[in-house]
């Protein structure tokens, strides 16, 4: 049986930086071609910020299994838990970092409330997220989606981390995916960030504007 917990905690762990792999040489691909200044800045940001941690985080969870056998895996299923909060702090803070670097064709990023969301300090665009996130329209599905979530990064949580490892790296570099919440009240979450056109590197010689 021990053997299972190795080859499962090795192989997360390989899939782990195996993910990061990929994203950073995505990441050196866009800065060799130079077309895309948006995506460089952005992807940049995201690995600093989103990938990096959330690898390292995860190949201690795994390397885990290998010395702790099942104890492990419950282990890593509570830290698992533990860390959704931390993804989503990740998350804003490198939202936080884009919003003031890149800018839309049809105007600065603003939140519910209308404020600029890169005139806010980054614990005040934390405390609007979350905010935002538990009041407004549909709450009650919103806490139900994520009492769901919990379970399964509880039981599940090796497909649950490196999925997360993946798509938070995607989702950071984007404001609609970064800021819009169910609660919002559009058809489809951050329906309002996706109207702001297209994004141009501030002070770059492409801005539309």
């Amino acid at each position: 049986m021990h053997t299972w917990w190795v080859v499962l905690g090795l192989g997360g762990a390989g899939a782990s930086l195996g993910i990061l792999l990929v994203q950073v040489l995505f990441w050196q691909r866009l800065r060799r071609v130079g077309a895309d200044p948006v995506g460089i800045f952005t992807q940049g940001v995201a690995l600093g910020w989103v990938g990096v941690p959330l690898t390292v985080l995860h190949v201690i969870l795994f390397l885990l299994l290998t010395r702790l056998d099942q104890p492990g895996w419950w282990i890593g299923g509570v830290v698992t838990v533990l860390s959704m909060p931390v993804r989503r702090l990740l998350n804003l803070r490198a939202i936080a970092v884009i919003v003031r670097g890149i800018g839309y064709e049809h105007g600065p990023v603003v939140d519910r409330d209308g404020v600029r969301v890169d005139g806010q300090p980054y614990w005040r665009l934390v405390l609007s997220w979350y905010r935002h996130e538990y009041t407004g329209r549909a709450v009650g599905d919103v806490v139900a989606i994520k009492i769901l979530g919990l379970l399964v990064h509880l039981l599940f949580w090796p497909l649950a981390a490196l999925g997360a490892q993946a798509s938070h790296v995607l989702m950071c570099q984007d404001p609609a995916d970064a800021l819009g919440h169910s609660t919002d009240g559009h058809e489809r979450p951050g329906d309002a960030f996706r109207a702001l056109g297209t994004p141009y590197v501030k002070f770059a010689a492409r801005d539309p504007r």
